[in-house]
C-alpha cells in the first residue's frame, strides 16, 4: 500500500476492473489494457494504479480472499515440493519394448534437485541463498574510469 495514505475504499468501475484483471497474471500493463486504459499509456497507468492506496488495498484484499478460497499458501507449496522430490527420487524400472524390466533403474535427478532447492529456499538454507555482491578492488567501491582515446591518425597515400 502507498506510504502515508489511507485507502478510502472508493474505486471507480475502471479501477475495480483493473484489480480484477491484475489478479489474473500480476501484469499491471496488461491489466490496464484489459480494464480499458489506453494501450499507449497502459504501462504508466498500471504502475500509477498499483501505487494508489485504494487500489493496493483492493488487490491485497482480493489476494487474501483467493488464498482462503483456494487454500494455497506457503505450506501447501512446501508440501507439494516435498512430494515432488520424493516422487522424483523413486527408482523407476526401465522396461523393454515388451514391458519387461531390463534390470536398470532411473530417477528424475533434475526435478529432484529443483524441488530440494525450492524447499531449501523456503526454510532458509544458506546454501540456496542467492547473494550477489559487486565490489571493486580489495572489497572497496567500484570505481569507473573513462579514458578518451585520441583519434587514429589517417595517412594518405600509404606514407
Amino acid at each position: 500500500m502507498a506510504a502515508n495514505k489511507k485507502p478510502s475504499n472508493k474505486l471507480n468501475d475502471k479501477q475495480k476492473l483493473f484489480v480484477s484483471e491484475y489478479l489474473k497474471d500480476l501484469n499491471a500493463t496488461r491489466a490496464a489494457i484489459r480494464a480499458g486504459y489506453s494501450k499507449k499509456t497502459a504501462r504508466s497507468q498500471g504502475q500509477r494504479l498499483l501505487t494508489k492506496a485504494d487500489v493496493a488495498a483492493a488487490i491485497e484484499k482480493s489476494f487474501e480472499k483467493r488464498l482462503e478460497r483456494t487454500d494455497i499458501d506457503a505450506d501447501y507449496v512446501l508440501r507439494q515440493a516435498v512430494k515432488v522430490h520424493e516422487r522424483c527420487m523413486q527408482a523407476v524400472p526401465v522396461l523393454d519394448k515388451k514391458g519387461c524390466p531390463t534390470g536398470e533403474y532411473r530417477f528424475d535427478a533434475a526435478s529432484a534437485c529443483r524441488s530440494l532447492e525450492l524447499v531449501g529456499k523456503h526454510i532458509d538454507v544458506q546454501a540456496f541463498k542467492e547473494n550477489h555482491e559487486h565490489t571493486g578492488a580489495n572489497g572497496g567501491p567500484i570505481v569507473w574510469r573513462t579514458e578518451v582515446m585520441p583519434p587514429a591518425s589517417k595517412k594518405k597515400g600509404g606514407k
